[in-house]
């Protein structure tokens, strides 16, 4: 749903007005792709066109390539680089890289892709979890749901649907292209709608996977129905075509870390726990099952690539005397991440399928486009805790935190303190809502009552600490790392009460209700750190070292000759480009 414009004007006004910048004022206390290649055309001269290159586009880049893998450690490639070919992510690594660190708390899919494209933090973009509890509907809410939108050719109307970039506060880089020059196009592809919609921002185009029709398709924000060229790409089945397969190993077993039947991996949709891994959803025919299940694995990605090499055929990315952008969320790294473990034989083979769709979209592009006329940037929304499990049997201290038992401690300490009532109104991690009017009916301090809520928490095994709603508000927080990063993460209209953070190798949430499978979502280092490899002629080629997240967007905009958008708080990381020599 759109937050109200003059309630979100307010509370955001209040928040900055406070003095909490987040920044500064803490003071205060099988082989290859199973997909057939969509043959490319002839690239089309700029000059057809017509029309003159913009003053950007003069010595710019034709096409800007984004991709980002969801769920990827910035140790990834170093640890699988048994999975890893020459023409992919090699070849990446050859051009500017750095290790990026992201700065806030919240290290989620949706946060993720918000801050790559708009360079802000959530406290300024809104997109702070990938749920959350809305007060006025009074219900959870995926943070991309529009009720004013739907899913074009699914069932809609869920509140877990995802439908607009509405929720975004700001603009993106992109964005902030289209406005320069609206002839430019922004294509975002995902299978997961969230990567989509934030990388294709307000103003660009997103298409999604759906496991309804098996196809791709995007929402009534765009427009009101898919191009031609989508449908016609739908009308190939080629979901429907992987039906029966089976999943194989990439490469031989023995170039595989670890054991492939971990004892807490998990399984989804009849694909079983380990190689090979049945695609038919447990269905007699393609159905939703079996689409959910082709998303877990490797076709789910095949799909995805084909689907970006038709979007750059179909819309002549690149091709128009205008720069344009494809940017492609890799979402099967992380839903098989969830499910198996990311050390998991499966993670494992999904990190060199990966690698094999990159090598064929360089290829692909390497058809139509010269040297210095693109510029690609590879990274990922957020990295990933080990299982807990195998870490406890190493006699670490690791586990998961079950939701029963975090609202029975707050509810029995609210009751005890204020009487009774459903004080808990929502979980949504890292987050408690309570109920506002019995906060008043009490008769009580706000700070008191999530102070109260906060400490009983502490009582849990693997509950490090908490920070309530009046003490982010009035910027009452320690000089730490960690109060810093959570402040980063917390966006006054759409944030709970109280704030919750666990210690190393813990976590709670929806992967904490399962017994199998790990998760992400905290400002430890296995969750915030992600690889960053840059391609283009102005980029300066070796290891820069560990940069900052949002000075990737500051970076991308001082490439393409760009104001950044409104909320980055980036800086362009200047050691990562060539010198300008004076003419």
């Amino acid at each position: 749903m759109a937050l109200h414009r003059p309630f979100l004007r307010s509370l955001v006004s209040l928040w900055l007005l406070s003095g909490l910048d987040p920044s500064v004022a803490l003071a205060q206390p099988a082989d290859e792709l199973v997909i057939t290649p969509v043959r490319k055309q002839a690239a089309t001269p700029p000059a057809a066109t017509g029309k003159k290159p913009s003053v950007l586009d003069a010595h710019g880049p034709k096409l800007v390539v984004v991709l980002v893998a969801d769920q990827f450690r910035a140790d990834t490639i170093a640890r699988y680089r048994a999975m890893i070919g020459a023409g992919g992510l090699q070849r990446l690594s050859k051009g500017s890289t750095a290790i990026g660190h992201y700065g806030q708390q919240n290290t989620y899919t949706g946060p993720g892709h918000a801050l790559i494209a708009s360079g802000a933090y959530g406290y300024l973009n809104g997109i702070t979890q990938n749920k959350w509890y809305n007060r006025v509907t009074r219900r959870s809410e995926a943070m991309m749901f529009d009720s004013t939108a739907r899913v074009h050719g699914d069932k809609g109307g869920d509140a877990d649907d995802e439908t607009s970039p509405r929720n975004l506060v700001g603009t993106t880089v992109f964005d902030e292209l289209r406005l320069r020059n609206r002839e430019s196009k922004v294509v975002a592809v995902a299978l997961k709608g969230r990567g989509a919609l934030l990388l294709g921002g307000q103003l660009g185009s997103a298409y999604f996977f759906s496991e309804q029709s098996g196809g791709f398709t995007t929402t009534s924000y765009y427009g009101p129905d898919l191009p031609d060229w989508v449908k016609r790409w739908n009308s190939r089945k080629l979901a429907d075509a992987a039906f029966g397969q089976k999943w194989e190993r990439l490469l031989p077993a023995t170039q595989y870390q670890g054991r492939d039947d971990g004892p807490s991996e998990g399984e989804v949709k009849g694909m079983g726990k380990t190689f090979p891994h049945p695609l038919t959803g447990g269905l007699h025919a393609p159905g939703p099952s079996f689409y959910e299940a082709l998303t877990h694995s490797p076709v789910g990605l095949d799909l995805e690539i084909d689907f970006a090499l038709a979007a750059l055929m179909e819309e002549k990315l690149g091709q128009r005397g205008v720069p344009d952008v494809l940017a492609v969320s890799v979402s099967g790294t992380d839903l098989v991440g969830h499910v198996y473990g990311p050390t998991s034989h499966e993670y494992q083979d999904m990190v060199g399928r990966l690698d094999r769709g990159v090598a064929k979209l360089f290829a692909e592009l390497d058809k139509g486009f010269a040297p210095g006329e693109l510029l690609v940037l590879f990274t990922a929304d957020h990295g990933a805790v080990p299982i807990p499990e195998d870490l406890a049997r190493e006699q670490l201290q690791a586990g998961r935190i079950k939701k029963a038992a975090i609202k029975d401690v707050v509810q029995k300490a609210l009751t005890e303190r204020f009487g009774p009532g459903e004080w808990v109104v929502a979980l949504e991690d890292p987050s408690i809502y309570l109920d506002e009017a019995l906060v008043t009916q009490a008769k009580v301090d706000p700070q008191l009552v999530e102070e109260v809520a906060g400490k009983a928490t502490l009582a849990l095994p693997g509950m490090l600490g908490f920070v309530t709603r009046s003490q982010l508000l009035r910027g009452a927080l320690p000089q730490t790392e960690a109060a810093r990063a959570i402040s980063r993460s917390y966006f006054p209209p759409r944030g709970g009460d109280v704030v919750l953070f666990t210690a190393p190798y813990y976590f709670w949430g929806k992967y904490g209700e399962k017994a199998v499978g790990s998760t992400h979502g905290s400002f430890y280092r296995y969750d915030t750190d992600v690889p960053v490899m840059m391609l283009g002629p102005q980029l300066l080629p070796g290891d820069h070292g560990v940069i900052e997240m949002v000075d990737v967007a500051a970076t991308l905009s001082h490439l393409l000759g760009l104001t950044p958008p409104p909320g980055c708080e980036g800086r362009p990381v200047l050691r990562m480009l060539r010198p300008v020599v004076a003419p």
